[in-house]
């Protein structure tokens, strides 16, 4: 079908004010007939560095102004579902390419019209948001660095000084001993922050999933947590139902996330308290409590529990990466974990995790 041009000298009163309207538009406008041609094109087409003629009377798949996935795709669109809304791209002459927002729309009531097209040139945009989020990811770069290193120089500065003090030969054994444990324990922390990055950084492919029974997981990460200070001054409570909670996952990683929680408690429990695991099935979702009568944090506390570096813990432990390691071990296994918190009122973590049938297959 040959497109027929929009006629300029038209005693149609609709047609010429069409065109008069279309004509002040500062954006490209297209009208095609019912088969596709092209009839008509505003001025403002020349941002492009094209003419309105160049696209006059010819058929939109056939302008390579219009990349191909568009031109294969809009019509159907328009003649299915009347109106189309989508990102484009178009070719400029000089073979640069501007991104456009794209509106089509199928065009009701003027003779040898049937769709409408406006594009929004959204380059400069798009560039700026490009910009954008390069400048955030080098802030979150800064962020995160500063972090490391505030978190690694402090158990190597008093490693350091411990091993300084060793240093001295008249130093009473019993010094000694302590300096020995001050290295230790700081090289140990720092070893811990550095295996807690490598583990953030881990890709998705790397994890083994299998069947894994959640109260294995617990008991486990109990045991791991019990050389603990305070563990042997806090009463635990279990409370599980008698069916398995079976979920769909890495068996040593879900260790990880339970030995963090439990850990996240027995650093606000020095004193002794109580800690508490119960648990449920629900609509597929095996959802596991951990409840503790620690100090609890504040609502704006909360807000950052699980960012890198964050602690809201008074006691000076932990590194503040545990939490943050625990919700993307958590995501990765199509889970959850939140907390729920009041000043003075202990915290209450809830982990989700789709039941194993429902999980996906292995090593998804």
């Amino acid at each position: 079908m040959t497109p027929t041009q929009l006629p300029p000298d038209s005693s149609s009163s609709s047609i010429l004010q069409l065109r008069s309207v279309l004509d002040a538009i500062p954006v490209p406008v297209f009208l095609l007939d019912a088969g596709g041609g092209i009839v008509y094109v505003n001025s403002a087409i020349k941002i492009y560095g094209r003419t309105p003629d160049e696209l006059m009377n010819v058929h939109i798949t056939e302008t390579v102004f219009f990349r191909v996935q568009f031109r294969s795709h809009i019509l159907p669109a328009l003649r299915t579902h009347a109106s189309w809304v989508g990102d484009g791209e178009r070719t400029l002459p000089d073979g640069s390419v501007r991104y456009v927002r794209s509106l089509w729309k199928r065009l009701d009531g003027v003779p040898g019209v049937a769709f409408i097209g406006v594009d929004i040139d959204v380059t400069d945009r798009k560039a700026l948001e490009h910009e954008l989020q390069q400048s955030r990811k080098l802030a979150k770069i800064g962020v995160l660095s500063e972090g490391i290193a505030h978190e690694l120089r402090n158990p190597l500065s008093y490693s350091l000084s411990a091993a300084q003090l060793l240093e001295d030969p008249r130093l009473p054994k019993e010094v000694q001993a302590q300096c020995l444990h001050a290295i230790t324990t700081g090289l140990h922390k720092a070893s811990l922050i550095v295996e807690n990055l490598l583990s953030l950084g881990k890709p998705s492919a790397r994890i083994t999933r299998s069947p894994v029974r959640l109260t294995d997981v617990v008991s486990e990460a109990l045991d791991s947590a019990s050389t603990h200070g305070a563990f042997r001054n806090v009463r635990v409570n279990i409370h599980f139902p008698s069916e398995p909670l079976i979920v769909h996952g890495n068996h040593d990683m879900l260790v990880q996330v339970f030995h963090n929680v439990i850990t996240n408690a027995l650093n606000e429990m020095l004193d002794g308290g109580s800690l508490t695991f119960d648990a449920e099935i629900r609509d597929d979702v095996v959802r596991v409590r951990v409840s503790d009568s620690g100090p609890g944090v504040t609502e704006e506390q909360l807000k950052h529990l699980f960012d890198p570096f964050f602690t809201a813990s008074r006691s000076g432990k932990g590194t503040g990466l545990g939490l943050t390691l625990s919700y993307y071990i958590m995501k990765e296994h199509h889970g959850g974990i939140d907390v729920e918190s009041t000043p003075g009122g202990g915290a209450t973590f809830t982990l989700s995790f789709p039941v194993a049938s429902k999980s996906g297959p292995e090593g998804r």
